[in-house]
């Protein structure tokens, strides 16, 4: 499973770089090293969360308000599985992973998930929705997804999508101003 998580992880850098750019290289965007594990090895790397890091300084603010997580694969998966009472929910523990490491280094969270021969989707925060639907309010017109959970799992709802409807709403701006609403945000929990 790690050749295809990493062989994911190289194509969603890629469609990143030519989401920021338009072109194909150089590459702004590449797999963290150890896939992640960096920051839950040493504090230090606290901001290096989630598997997709920026190489380049224009795509550094992307990663500075997003942790990004990337998962493919796991056949057996079902968004079904969210009305039952399994164990082995992975989208909740992929949901789970995303946002302990999104929290950790104070950022959003986004799961881009693809099962096999199925479109990547994008999943994010209810949080992020909120702002990111009062910076583009269209957002609200492409189809999502959204799952709840219980309150006990004291998770943020997560909204998923077409990953390129949505790249083709959010640009850099809206990057910005996610920024610094993230910044506003982060003032006010320090005091």
């Amino acid at each position: 499973m790690a050749g295809k998580g990493g062989a994911f992880e190289r194509d969603i850098s890629k469609f990143l770089t030519k989401w920021l750019t338009g072109k194909e290289k150089p590459f702004c965007f590449w797999r963290m090293p150890g896939s992640g594990s960096l920051s839950t090895i040493h504090e230090e790397c606290m901001d290096l969360s989630g598997d997709i890091r920026a190489i380049t300084k224009e795509a550094a603010l992307f990663t500075e308000v997003f942790s990004i997580e990337c998962k493919v694969g796991y056949p057996k998966t079902s968004f079904w599985q969210h009305f039952t009472d399994i164990k082995n929910f992975n989208i909740k523990d992929f949901w789970i992973q995303c946002c302990n490491d999104a929290k950790k280094s104070n950022k959003f969270p986004m799961l881009i998930y693809r099962k096999k021969n199925k479109t990547e989707i994008i999943g994010i925060s209810g949080e992020c929705y909120y702002y990111v639907q009062k910076i583009i309010p269209n957002i609200s017109d492409i189809q999502s997804l959204v799952i709840k959970f219980n309150k006990e799992d004291n998770l943020d709802t997560l909204m998923f999508f077409n990953m390129k409807k949505f790249f083709e709403l959010i640009n850099m701006n809206t990057i910005k101003k996610l920024n610094k609403i993230k910044g506003k945000n982060e003032s006010k929990s320090n005091t």
